[in-house]
């Protein structure tokens, strides 16, 4: 089952690899094709170290990576996970910082109320008299 799972992650980064090869070939003149791919793999990286928290499990957060920085954004239950979160990214090699945007979802309050704003008891106007 090891090999396996080894086997699983050297195909999904050289696959990685790849599409950032690819998705590179339109340079931009704000970082190297090389820095793009280091991106791609750091948020790779920061994605797999989200999914192994023992613990935690973070399906609702989205990694990205541009030059170094991890932006995190989603959802999560706690404030304790949206922290944990921040501090597993922070770990992972090539993050040099971290920001945060990661909100706690909404705890639902009930049925939603409806109001209905129209007049009532109100009589239809007569359209304007035709010119």
């Amino acid at each position: 089952m090891r090999i396996q799972k080894h086997s699983l992650r050297v195909l999904g980064t050289t696959a990685l690899l790849a599409l950032g090869l690819g998705v590179t070939g339109c340079h931009t003149t704000d970082r190297t094709a090389g820095q793009a791919i280091n991106d791609k793999m750091t948020a790779f990286n920061v994605r797999h170290e989200l999914d192994r928290d023992p613990v935690l499990k973070y399906p609702d957060v989205k990694v990205n990576v541009y030059n170094g920085t991890a932006q995190l954004t989603g959802f999560v239950n706690t404030d304790e996970q949206r922290t944990k979160a921040a501090e597993i990214a922070a770990n992972v090699q090539g993050v040099r910082q971290v920001i945060n945007e990661i909100t706690t979802k909404p705890q639902p309050t009930g049925r939603a109320e409806i109001h209905n704003m129209a007049p009532q008891n109100v009589p239809p106007q007569e359209p304007p008299p035709a010119r």
